[in-house]
């Protein structure tokens, strides 16, 4: 009965605040079923709920709105308790230029405010430890990759993934942020997974499939999708009182979603605890990058499955690029073509620096001496940001030998190497 009263409840405070859920198409009938079964708990919750009136109620109705859902209250509970026992608990954040603070700054973005409140509430003096891997420019693929270095290998405990407004609809997309989710749950730690969802200025938000599979894995859930999008339909709010721009949350923004993480973290731990879910036995869309590797200059000689044979053109150097702080730059002086050797991989990527300038060059990538992609780093959206392109994928683990030469054409330009990603998911097909 939790549930459903939790349901009707957010159902309840958006007719009274003058705000209509778009997403649900109920018919007459089927209100009427709810209506009669739930009768008694309808009429004494309207019998205990006042319409907004006044400025700051309006405000705590966006607030409760913002919750998409609790889900399985139980990790975060444990984490919740685990930090008021003084026991140190690490918070992650991981998503694109929002989460890195794009619209305020290192202190001020929602991020390191949501985390402060989080430690001064609910910590013991310093024995929280915040990570802060956004990345501005970065969608879930390249997340994905880097997962295990920047957020699970530190062992976080609490990790919050915003990829909603960076992130398009394509498979490719969808697969990542769902591998990247399943990684997280059965990491070690059993941490506690929280989606955040943002929005654009003109509507862009993956809500539709992150909702997805936040509900399977029966993840917490912040939409400040749903809980801005109301008020600038009813008129209390303009986008320009969120943003600056069309992506990113300004100050005020920023604040306002550092409160809609206390809302949720006040609101479940006042729940009583879950009982423990498993995991679902089949994934919404698929997994197939669960567990992805990158391998950067400062690992390849660390990594057992992917050999650099040959360097060719390509020379290690110190990268300007955020996230990235080495990599291999095309130096025309130099001889042959980049030979990588990989062991038992169902996929390939090349992350690489990608700007907006006739300066960049391309890469023909080869795979067992057939070519298969042309690797433009002059990008029109580009900035000088890390950004990933897959060239490989199979529906089985492959043994690969794998050629990167320099485009025609782009002998004199630049192409700035950052890493390479693989994954070797042999219980997930792709197809």
């Amino acid at each position: 009965m939790k549930r459903k009263y939790l349901a009707l409840s957010a159902a309840l405070m958006l007719m009274l605040s003058g705000c209509s859920d778009k997403s649900d198409d109920v018919s007459t009938s089927s209100t009427e079923n709810v209506e009669s079964s739930v009768s008694e708990t309808v009429s004494e919750t309207v019998s205990e709920t006042k319409a907004p009136e006044t400025p700051e109620e309006f405000h705590e109705a966006m607030l409760n709105r913002s919750i998409l859902s609790t889900g399985n209250n139980a990790r975060l509970k444990a984490k919740i308790e685990q930090l008021r026992s003084g026991e140190k608990t690490v918070i992650g954040y991981i998503g694109g230029s929002i989460t890195q603070g794009v619209g305020a700054n290192s202190e001020s973005c929602w991020a390191k405010r949501s985390f402060n409140a989080i430690a001064d509430t609910y910590g013991t003096g310093d024995n929280a430890e915040y990570i802060n891997a956004g990345i501005s420019g970065t969608p879930s693929i390249l997340g994905n990759l880097r997962f295990e270095r920047d957020i699970l290998s530190k062992n976080a405990d609490i990790i919050f993934i915003e990829f909603a407004v960076n992130d398009g609809n394509e498979t490719l997309y969808r697969e990542s942020f769902e591998s990247m989710v399943k990684a997280a749950l059965e990491h070690e730690n059993s941490p506690a997974v929280i989606l955040m969802i943002n929005r654009t200025e003109n509507g862009h938000s993956c809500q539709e499939y992150m909702a997805q599979i936040g509900e399977r894995y029966q993840l917490p859930m912040i939409s400040v999708n749903d809980a801005i999008t109301c008020e600038m339909n009813e008129g209390r709010m303009t986008w320009q009182d969120y943003s600056n721009d069309g992506s990113h949350p300004n100050e005020y923004g920023h604040e306002l979603d550092a409160e809609m993480v206390m809302k949720l973290f006040s609101v479940i731990d006042s729940e009583e605890t879950d009982e423990a879910c498993e995991m679902p036995a089949v994934p919404v869309f698929a997994v197939p990058y669960q567990n992805a590797v990158l391998v950067t200059p400062e690992s390849v000689e660390d990594n057992s499955d992917m050999e650099i044979v040959d360097y060719g053109k390509f020379t290690p150097v110190n990268s300007a690029v955020y996230g990235f702080t080495s990599s291999y730059m095309h130096d025309a002086s130099l001889e042959g073509d980049m030979k990588i050797s990989l062991k038992g991989a169902n996929s390939f990527w090349i992350v690489y620096k990608r700007n907006n300038s006739a300066n960049m060059g391309s890469v023909d990538v080869y795979l067992n001496g057939s070519k298969l992609k042309t690797i433009n780093a002059n990008d029109k959206d580009g900035w000088g940001d890390p950004y990933s392109s897959q060239v490989i994928k199979f529906s089985d683990t492959k043994d690969m030998e794998i050629e990167i030469k320099i485009a025609e054409g782009s002998e004199d330009k630049e192409f700035m190497i950052l890493g390479f990603g693989y994954s070797q998911n042999k219980t997930q097909p792709l197809f």
